[in-house]
């Protein structure tokens, strides 16, 4: 579990790190910030795209093997970027890093379940998410060490080679079970027939387009809006990392509750904060205390998101998660490229926690209407059960009993 958790710490930077040094970018390749940005923007749409294009290529592939290569590709994605002498190269790199990315994550996912005792598939799955965490918590505030003592094509090289260690440690302990990743996704695709599938990934859309409206910009606002001052940026990110633990834990509980509660609830939550934030950002300390509660909010969000889309599809989880981790990656795009625009326009990089909000607050009107209609539906269903009609609840129950791992 540990080199699972390793090398999914190694994915999970190399696709943070930027947002971290965008200064650094913007000054060494002469481009502005927001033309900086869209290294996240080109790194999520690749995931999005690329994601199901390398999973349906590689289905044969045994996994242990797949893994190996998958984490190569991102070695190569990360030489590149660390050498990579114009910005036009430098996205190159991203995107070779990238189009590994959501393939990798689900292999490592079900190998950890392989892997785990019998009864423990569930703990062994979630464990897998602390390399995500430690990316947030240790990986970029690092990653932003190295490029304000070094330079940012040093933080790149780094990932480089802590993830070809990865790869080392996946050959010598991963076992080879012979299993492929191939799964029928054409039985599976029925599923997105249910408003409360497809609802609840445009809301993931909306949701993740809030968060990275604002991610994409964080230091940014830190030091040019809030002028904390960038020896400590560093410090700020590793409590931002300890903020999304926490978050994490906190939306993993509200959501054992009820998911339809959690999820509605912190979807409103997180949109009030980033609205709070523009108040607070002119304040080195207040742009700071809230960007650690904007990561709690935010990575409480996220585990609930999921869960409502599994709990929807308990009858196709596969695709299903794939198509919400695809949306996260099209929300990322969508933010990194809005926060973007409205700096761009003339309303300067503060305004980025506004348009954080509004995505967010949509996000969260739709998740209201599919909790709304899930529950109508589901009085429609008792009525007839009460009356004898049927004993058979329909496709598109709204369910929010998450199914067992």
């Amino acid at each position: 579990m540990a080199v699972l958790i390793l090398a999914i710490f190694c994915v999970g930077t190399a696709e943070l790190a930027p947002s971290g040094m965008l200064g650094d970018l913007s000054r060494d390749l002469s481009v502005s910030i927001p033309t900086a940005g869209l290294l996240v923007t080109v790194y999520a749409l690749t995931v999005v795209v690329g994601g199901p294009l390398v999973t349906a290529a590689t289905t044969r592939v045994r996994r242990k093997y797949l893994l190996v290569g998958l984490l190569l590709v991102s070695v190569a994605g990360n030489v590149v970027s660390s050498l990579a002498p114009t910005f036009a190269l430098l996205v190159v790199g991203r995107m070779l890093t990238a189009v590994i990315h959501g393939t990798f994550l689900a292999v490592c996912v079900v190998i950890a379940g392989s892997m785990a005792d019998k009864g423990k598939e569930g703990s062994a799955i979630a464990g897998t998410q602390l390399g995500i965490n430690l990316a947030t918590v240790l990986g970029v505030p690092l990653g932003t060490l190295v490029a304000q003592q070094l330079n940012w094509r040093a933080t790149f090289g780094s990932v480089a080679v802590l993830a070809l260690l990865a790869t080392v440690l996946i050959l010598l302990v991963i076992p080879d079970n012979g299993g492929t990743s191939g799964s029928s996704a054409a039985h599976e695709l029925r599923v997105f027939r249910k408003w409360q599938v497809m609802g609840t990934v445009l809301a993931t859309v909306l949701c993740s387009g809030g968060m990275f409206t604002l991610i994409t910009y964080m230091v940014p606002l830190l030091t040019d809006v809030g002028d904390f001052p960038s020896a400590w940026v560093p410090a700020v990110l590793v409590a931002y990392g300890l903020g999304s633990i926490a978050g994490n834990a906190i939306g993993g509980r509200c959501a054992d509750r009820s998911v339809d509660a959690a999820v509605l609830g912190l979807s409103s939550a997180l949109a009030v904060v980033c609205l709070l934030y523009w108040v607070a950002a002119p304040s080195p300390v207040g742009g700071a205390a809230f960007l650690i509660l904007f990561s709690t909010a935010t990575f409480a969000l996220i585990p609930g998101l999921q869960a409502k889309v599994l709990s929807a599809a308990a009858d196709a989880p596969t695709l299903s998660l794939t198509a919400n981790m695809s949306a996260f990656g099209l929300g990322a795009a969508l933010g990194s490229w809005a926060g973007g625009q409205i700096i761009d326009q003339g309303l300067g990089i503060r305004a980025v926690t506004v348009g954080a909000a509004a995505f967010t607050a949509l996000g969260a009107l739709l998740i209201a209407q599919t909790v709304h209609s899930g529950r109508r539906r589901q009085r429609a269903v008792d009525h007839q059960d009460h009356d004898g009609t049927t004993e058979r609840q329909p496709a598109d129950s709204g369910s929010t009993a998450a199914p067992a791992s």
